[in-house]
């Protein structure tokens, strides 16, 4: 992690952003999401909902960015739990990286931050929806200090007439990060 910087994201941010954003769709949800809707996935098109986030106009998210050699390389998007039905305070929304950035130990830092926040927004617990079928996320969560599948949070969406399931861990109270 030499060289990685984490920081609030900014709006100039948000090319680098949209960019993460459709890679890590494209190399994670391989074989789950259909391939039309991956393939229809280009940074061009959200470009302007990450400078509007970056720019704080969702009120109480954050959207942090890890910088490394002058491109974003991961993201991660936090604030109050959206769905109150399961009785989580917090939310961590979305965590995305560069293939070339996973498993060095980057989410786990900005993690640190994500329940730093949190907390100081006065959310003492958060949830966190995966898919189901994304082993690689879900063996991420169930690392974390306290986590546990929430029980009966099972549910599925539609992507392009496909199926897919997702499951949320809980943490309460927010994860102690090392």
């Amino acid at each position: 992690m030499d060289g990685v910087t984490i920081r609030y994201a900014r709006t100039e941010d948000a090319p680098g952003i949209a960019h993460v954003h459709s890679t890590s769709w494209r190399n994670t949800y391989r074989g789950i999401v259909p391939q039309s809707y991956l393939d229809d996935m280009h940074p061009e098109k959200t470009v302007e909902r990450w400078r509007e986030a970056a720019a704080g106009k969702v009120p109480g998210a954050h959207l942090l960015v890890a910088y490394e050699k002058g491109k974003i390389i991961g993201f991660e998007v936090y604030g109050p739990a959206r769905e109150p039905s399961f009785g989580y305070s917090g939310e961590l929304y979305a965590a995305y990286f560069l293939p070339e950035a996973m498993g060095k130990g980057l989410g786990t830092e900005m993690m640190k931050t994500v329940v730093r926040d949190l907390a100081a927004q006065g959310l003492n617990d958060m949830i966190v929806w995966v898919m189901e079928a994304n082993a690689r996320g879900r063996r991420f969560y169930e690392k974390l200090p306290g986590g546990a599948v929430v029980p009966d949070s099972r549910k599925s969406f539609d992507i392009d007439g496909a199926e897919i399931w997702e499951i949320a861990y809980g943490f309460r109270p927010l994860p102690q990060v090392k």
